[in-house]
């Protein structure tokens, strides 16, 4: 029997793509896919074009959430809330997944706790591939260039952030009741979400592209940086915490685990913070008693 695999598609404003997105996760190669779809509070026509999408695919178990807006954390996690499956997993209306997605990334979430993302194609508003030169393409092939330099896949998450997006994210409900969930941030919750994951079980990538990201004005943070960088701020205080005791997954970016490729991660974050507090508030893990070394990592490098 195939395990049933939750997703979640928040919704706000997105009336023009929601429809497609719907469509492209209740039409995945295996049946066993329940749906929930949160609108939070849109002002168009994105309940309607959610419910037209719907009525194409009679029989299948989807629910559609109204409610006012509270932001993206909030509706994922209502969204999950009205799931049970073993397998969660997140859209964001404006994207799609591969019509294959699930059946070629199931095997790798067998663990208990265990978190997968597959690479992606980014198109454009009418769904056009963006072409090789574009600023988007060019920053996704270094990252995917970069990310095979660095010592693990969660080692290369944390440096480049390759999986781009929450809607790539496939993950096991443990992991997610682990997690507490999304944390409360405007514009940073799924890259939290996803550090804190590392510290717990070592992410899964399929290279195969399975999904599709859009790429278009309403999406790009340039004009809400200041709010993103308090977001990361809180997220890697929370990850320097996480890593002052002793974790699951040995393999997770630390200075101890890591110290030759440490300062590559406090590299990777100045262009987000003041390079002194950066260094100054990550550094502060070398400062700690060791950990227990019956669990310490003990990997040379």
């Amino acid at each position: 029997m195939t395990t049933r695999i939750g997703v979640v598609i928040p919704v706000y404003n997105h009336e023009r793509f929601v429809g497609d997105a719907i469509r492209s996760v209740l039409a995945q190669t295996i049946d066993a896919v329940d749906l929930v779809v949160v609108d939070d509070g849109s002002k168009d026509g994105s309940v309607d074009a959610a419910r037209a999408a719907i009525a194409g695919f009679p029989g299948r178990r989807v629910t559609l959430i109204e409610q006012e807006n509270r932001g993206a954390h909030a509706a994922i996690m209502r969204g999950i809330e009205h799931l049970d499956t073993p397998i969660l997993s997140i859209l964001n209306s404006d994207d799609l997944y591969e019509f294959d997605r699930f059946e070629r990334m199931l095997p790798a979430l067998d663990a208990e706790l265990a978190i997968a993302f597959s690479g992606i194609t980014l198109i454009d508003d009418a769904g056009n591939t963006l072409p090789p030169d574009h600023a988007w393409s060019r920053w996704y092939a270094q990252a995917l260039t970069a990310a095979e330099t660095e010592p693990t896949i969660g080692f290369a998450l944390l440096v480049h952030n390759f999986s781009v997006t929450s809607g790539n994210f496939v993950f096991t409900r443990a992991l997610y009741d682990r997690l507490g969930g999304f944390n409360e941030q405007k514009f940073a919750h799924d890259w939290d979400f996803l550090i804190r994951s590392v510290a717990y079980a070592e992410p899964a990538f399929i290279p195969d592209r399975l999904m599709r990201y859009r790429v278009h004005d309403s999406n790009t943070t340039d004009a809400v940086r200041d709010q993103l960088q308090q977001d990361c701020r809180t997220a890697l205080d929370r990850y320097a915490k996480q890593m002052t005791t002793p974790h699951l997954n040995m393999l997770a970016p630390s200075p101890r685990a890591w110290p030759r490729y440490w300062p590559r991660f406090i590299e990777s974050r100045r262009p987000f913070f003041d390079p002194a507090r950066t260094i100054r508030e990550l550094d502060f893990i070398h400062r700690l008693p060791a950990l227990d070394q019956r669990r310490a990592p003990s990997n040379p490098y």
